[in-house]
């Protein structure tokens, strides 16, 4: 199939011609009109019944959303006037080995064209539907009735070529510029590719060995002045990137490394973008006024980002499938989002079913989720993105320097602590490690029957990693 797809690469790259100076930015370009629907709304049901719904995009041509229905190997349309849902293409026979639909690798007439787990879409204004067919490891199109390769094929890898000749690894996000260039989240290659108008495709920003670029990439958009931003998902941020090479950390920083699995902890903090926290986010949409929009996966969460801040606009945070009046109270590993139409689209994965929220300051507004209502002069602690509760004493500031209980901060932590009256001297230990912090050399002051101790010495002691933002009078630390 591979070879056969490669035989007509003069009829491809016609065809990428032809296409390529209509595609354009899907999410960047909505008109402003109403909303979809009046209220929160779910389409999922017996008749459209979905099977871990992915990506999501917006197709002006067909006012309809485009939705890459993942274990039924499909990709599906949703009717925007009458939320009615149809196949486009996509077939299934037989099972797989854990009794799901079967997927396959077919091009050629929509009717009888296969996919295996396609994760990412994108569309262009002609209607053409570029699709991430992640199992497949290739990046395929439907256009016209047919289903066409144009970059990769079924064997897994990484390599820069033309059209067939190229690889990827599990690509789950594509998005498109205003040139007709098509990008890729080449998602366990950890990088960006690039295909142009001629199905050359490169590597576009990330390299497979370093993480701490990209590390599982998913969703991509792109914004109106042609910035291109992804939800690095193995790093818990939103990144965006300007020009080839350039990767910029937007929002988001992550925990500590887990030992077994060598991942990232992710956490949940809303705030300042450069202390704010997510859990795997796996989609991201923008809105003309900068907003940008994130599918918080494990977070369970629709967060948004606008005027460096994070905030939660619907999701309480745990799985669930409760609809709310107010809001969307419960999700359940949102991962693909689409902005249109003044409204707020979710692929609801493990939930089965499209999220429909319409773009109004009722259904998408700022959720607090703080402990409560910061008072004067209150500080707020963050020990990798959760908050610490203090019993009695709080954080004070005393002659321009922050005091923090080292008690509440420590335990939190998972370390225990012991007090020496006798000495004066405070013992955490962890890990079979101990630190001492001692009245007499200058390390705390005891407050209230508390040892408090400053930024400084915590940075020094305990090697955390403290930020402190003075306007919103919040502390973040990470342990290293």
């Amino acid at each position: 199939m591979i070879s056969k797809n490669f035989a007509k690469g003069i009829a491809l790259i016609t065809l990428l011609l032809f296409i390529g100076v209509n595609y354009t930015s899907v999410i960047a370009e909505n008109n402003p009109v109403s909303s979809v629907v009046s209220s929160p709304t779910i389409v999922g049901t017996a008749e459209a019944s979905f099977s871990l719904p992915y990506g999501l995009a917006y197709s002006k041509k067909l006012d309809a959303l485009i939705i890459a229905d993942t274990q039924n190997h499909r990709i599906c349309s949703l009717n925007l006037k009458t939320l009615k849902v149809g196949t486009i293409s996509g077939i299934s026979k037989g099972a797989d080995r854990f009794g799901f639909p079967g997927g396959g690798y077919i091009d050629g007439d929509i009717s009888k064209a296969m996919f295996n787990h396609p994760r990412g879409v994108a569309v262009a204004d002609n209607g053409a539907i570029l699709i991430a067919d992640t199992g497949n490891h290739a990046i395929r199109q439907i256009y016209e009735g047919k289903v066409t390769t144009i970059a990769g094929g079924k064997i897994a890898g990484y390599h820069d070529g033309r059209g067939t000749k190229a690889s990827f690894l599990s690509p789950s996000g594509v998005a498109i510029d205003g040139q007709g260039n098509i990008f890729v989240a080449d998602t366990l290659n950890n990088v960006i590719r690039k295909i142009d108008i001629n199905a050359n495709v490169t590597t576009y920003a990330g390299k497979t060995n370093d993480k701490s670029l990209l590390n599982e990439p998913v969703g991509l958009v792109f914004d109106k002045d042609g910035n291109l931003y992804v939800a690095d998902g193995g790093n818990h941020q939103i990144k965006k990137i300007p020009s080839k090479d350039k990767i910029e950390i937007v929002a988001g920083i992550h925990s500590v490394k887990d030992k077994e699995s060598g991942y990232w902890a992710g956490g949940y903090m809303n705030g300042p973008t450069e202390v704010s926290y997510f859990n795997f986010p796996k989609g991201v949409a923008v809105k003309d006024d900068g907003t940008i929009f994130v599918a918080d996966s494990y977070n369970h969460a629709v967060r948004a980002i606008k005027n460096s801040q994070v905030y939660t606009v619907a999701g309480a945070g745990i799985a669930g499938e409760i609809l709310d009046d107010s809001y969307i109270s419960y999700f359940d590993g949102p991962t693909g989002i689409a902005y249109a139409k003044e409204t707020l689209f979710i692929a609801d994965h493990w939930n089965n079913r499209i999220v429909i929220i319409p773009d109004k300051d009722k259904y998408v507004s700022s959720i607090y989720t703080y402990s409560g209502e910061q008072a004067e002069g209150e500080i707020f602690v963050f020990l990798e993105g959760r908050e610490i509760i203090f019993p009695d004493v709080y954080p004070f500031i005393l002659d321009g320097q922050v005091k923090i209980p080292i008690r509440a901060l420590a335990e939190a932590w998972g370390a225990e602590v012991l007090w020496n009256q006798e000495k004066k001297v405070v013992t955490v230990l962890r890990e079979g490690e101990s630190v001492e912090f001692s009245l007499e050399s200058g390390d705390l002051l005891i407050y209230q029957g508390r040892s408090m101790v400053g930024l400084e010495i915590l940075k020094e002691k305990l090697g955390f990693d403290v930020k402190w933002l003075d306007k919103q009078k919040i502390i973040s630390i990470q342990s290293k």
